[in-house]
């Protein structure tokens, strides 16, 4: 209930751009807030029920952007009848934030086109980015490459599996979106 992160997979490091679990173990929950009421606000559910439905939070990243997650928490033991200690589920839903914004701005947009021609404009620039993308992996995985491969092109290789998940979901909204 202080703060103090008694543990975390690599998974959940990364989603707040940690190197390694460790990384992340040195910080406080507090840090992840940008406003310290947020997480008073969580602490006293708690104290009400031990349970906190899933729900979309936005924290903040390590580099200080913010990091939307989808996040069930729950009290997982009490001292003296009082929440102890916190355990939550985290799922990286940023990209799908992103997209949601991106498909609000993109109706915003105003113009003479025809809706079908600007969602192939869309579209063609997406596929564009991810074509640029299966390029950038393509080159890190290259058989020659694969015996050298250390550090920053596996850092690499996953920063492009990582655009190239956020762009799949922008062409997702899309289609769904088409009608």
């Amino acid at each position: 209930m202080e703060g103090c992160i008694v543990d975390c997979n690599e998974t959940c490091a990364r989603i707040f751009g940690f190197e390694s679990r460790g990384d992340m173990l040195e910080h406080s929950a507090w840090d992840f807030y940008f406003d310290r009421a947020d997480r008073e606000q969580l602490l006293e559910r708690f104290r009400k029920q031990r349970d906190c439905p899933a729900e979309e939070v936005c924290l903040r990243h390590s580099n200080g952007m913010p990091v939307w997650v989808l996040a069930t928490r729950s009290v997982v033991s009490l001292a003296y009848g009082h929440p102890e200690l916190l355990q939550g589920t985290l799922i990286d839903i940023t990209a799908q934030k992103k997209a949601q914004a991106s498909f609000g701005s993109i109706k915003k947009v105003t113009s003479s086109a025809s809706r079908p021609e600007r969602e192939k404009v869309e579209t063609a620039a997406l596929s564009h980015r991810l074509s640029v993308l299966l390029q950038r992996a393509s080159q890190a995985l290259q058989p020659d490459n694969l015996p050298r491969l250390n550090r920053p092109e596996t850092q690499e290789f996953v920063l492009v599996l990582e655009e190239m998940k956020m762009l799949m979901s922008e062409l997702e909204v899309l289609r769904l979106f088409r009608k």
